[in-house]
């Protein structure tokens, strides 16, 4: 009976992608952060329109998306990101909204990449959960087995990919219009590769690399596995056992799913001298933010105020950018850091005469923030003296 109802449910999932209601939800996610976009203004202003003429060219299956916009961004690395036309964008929004429930509970809990409640700092979290209970509380010697493979989202395989979605999508429509939106993107091979930057590329990669985490999961029984897209660690306090599950998942990524590890990012690594993890490098009692993120964001810093100083942007605008920063940053042993940042910032962007923002809590969250780089002392100097050996009345008289 269960079955039964199941199967009718998923054979009208092709109905329930093309309703207005559902083309009207995903246009509000497409529009969440870019309300003040021309692109989205003027598609607004006929909203009505815009999505009934998607959902006729989806009903009868003529839609075709439109030619990608390919740009290089060299900043931290090289990558070729594709952007979407926005109609397009609206369309891998509503495809997600009904195709993400049929897969999200296969995902195993370690993964962290586009997904809710999941995230950066999540994975990190846990990046040392599992470190701990490897180590025993940093007394055993604890190895990480860091990888990820080559230029992951140019050589994803478009037949091995719509098999794993026709496991679990019984809709012959909705494969239809996956194929069409992975014929959109063209590489040199044909029939792979994923444009890097829409929403359907990052469930997609997801479901590409499940098959992966089982792998690891449930044949390696290995326990201590973290992925975030292509980036994955597995921890063990054995290296020989460790470096027996890179062989094999070397052999499985070639053979099941066409890819291979990158070899110079693929290697076994001992903890005690630091892991490189999502952007941190990660010791057993701190963790320190990797140079060229450092270096990455003071050269942001310095664009934008040259945009400032050239009236082109609000210093608002920049708070927020800069904010963000300082929130990832927070997460390292960074209190040093972060009073340089903000004399830099107050030299950078002065507060010539009072404003009311626009937004009220991020305002004050900011200025919560730049008070708490101020003090004198924190959890982490604390920690660092106690570390040097002082004795706890050495720290509180000094």
């Amino acid at each position: 009976m269960l079955g039964h109802f199941f199967t009718i449910m998923v054979s009208d999932l092709f109905s329930q992608l093309c309703s207005y209601k559902n083309l009207e939800l995903a246009f509000k996610k497409a529009r969440k952060g870019k309300t003040l976009k021309p692109y989205v203004i003027e598609f607004e202003e006929k909203l009505e329109e815009n999505l009934r003429l998607i959902q006729t060219e989806l009903l009868f299956q003529i839609y075709r998306p439109k030619p990608l916009k390919t740009f290089i961004l060299r900043d931290p690395k090289t990558r070729k990101i594709s952007k979407s036309d926005f109609r397009d964008r609206v369309v891998h929004h509503a495809i997600f909204n009904i195709i993400e429930p049929l897969f999200e509970n296969r995902f195993i809990f370690d993964s962290y990449a586009n997904r809710k409640r999941k995230g950066t700092l999540k994975a990190i979290e846990r990046f040392e959960f599992f470190a701990r209970k490897v180590s025993q509380n940093y007394t055993k010697p604890c190895y990480v087995l860091k990888a990820d493979i080559r230029h992951y989202f140019e050589t994803v395989n478009h037949g091995v990919l719509l098999s794993l979605l026709q496991k679990r999508i019984d809709n012959e429509r909705i494969l239809w219009l996956i194929k069409t939106i992975l014929d959109n993107h063209h590489t040199e091979e044909l029939g792979r590769g994923m444009p890097l930057g829409n929403l359907t590329s990052q469930f997609f990669a997801n479901v590409y690399l499940n098959e992966l985490d089982q792998f690891v999961k449930h044949t390696l029984k290995a326990k201590y596995y973290i992925r975030y897209v292509d980036d994955f660690v597995i921890f063990g306090c054995n290296p020989t056992i460790l470096k027996s599950h890179q062989n094999k998942v070397e052999e499985f990524c070639r053979n099941k799913l066409h890819l291979t590890l990158h070899p110079d990012k693929s290697r076994m690594l001992d903890f005690s001298n630091g892991v490189g993890f999502l952007g941190l490098r990660i010791y057993p009692h701190h963790k320190r933010i990797t140079k060229k993120n450092i270096r990455r964001f003071e050269r942001k810093l310095m664009r934008l105020h040259q945009l400032y100083k050239n009236k082109y942007l609000p210093r608002e605008k920049v708070v927020e950018h800069f904010e963000g920063w300082l929130a990832h940053i927070s997460h390292a042993n960074t209190f040093k850091y972060r009073k340089h940042l903000v004399r830099m910032f107050n030299q950078l962007f002065p507060l010539e005469e009072p404003i009311k923002p626009e937004q009220i809590t991020k305002h004050q969250n900011f200025m919560l923030k730049t008070e708490e780089t101020s003090l004198q002392f924190s959890v982490q100097k604390t920690l660092q003296l106690y570390n040097k050996g002082k004795s706890v009345p050495q720290i509180a008289e000094e």
